[in-house]
């Protein structure tokens, strides 16, 4: 009897996904920001969706990572903006995925705000979507 596909938990990929991000970029990632330092990342889990084809089983999971850079006085946009390069530059490559898994495909959304903070930290959402591959279909 064949065995069940698996899909891969959240809670692994989100660590996976954190890991990565402060590995590549040397700035701290949070699955929750509240009272820490910045500057930071932050993920949050936008949705989930199957996007399966004729030979792959897909989930298509977006996120949102909140970039906040360190306070700027008199406020600049500057910080924030590197800190949104070098997290598209650590995410492009990819990143590992427990085995069976496998990370197929990495879209990047698009900047969904830049804004100033009241506490004078830059802070953008960077909107990206990871097709992770579970499972191969056959025949």
């Amino acid at each position: 009897m064949p065995r069940a596909v698996q899909r891969l938990s959240l809670a692994v990929f989100l660590g996976c996904l954190i890991d990565a991000i402060e590995q590549s970029t040397g700035t701290k990632c949070y699955d929750s920001p509240e009272n820490r330092a910045s500057p930071l990342y932050s993920v949050e889990l936008q949705n989930t969706q199957p996007e399966n084809t004729k030979t792959m089983y897909i989930d298509a999971i977006s996120v949102w990572v909140h970039c906040i850079s360190e306070p700027v006085r008199p406020y600049s946009n500057a910080k924030v903006l590197g800190m949104i390069q070098r997290l598209e530059q650590a995410l492009a490559d990819g990143f590992e995925l427990p085995e069976p898994f496998s990370l197929y495909r990495t879209t990047f959304d698009g900047v969904q705000t830049l804004k100033k903070d009241e506490t004078d930290e830059g802070h953008a959402i960077v909107g990206v979507t990871f097709r992770v591959c579970y499972g191969l279909r056959v025949k």
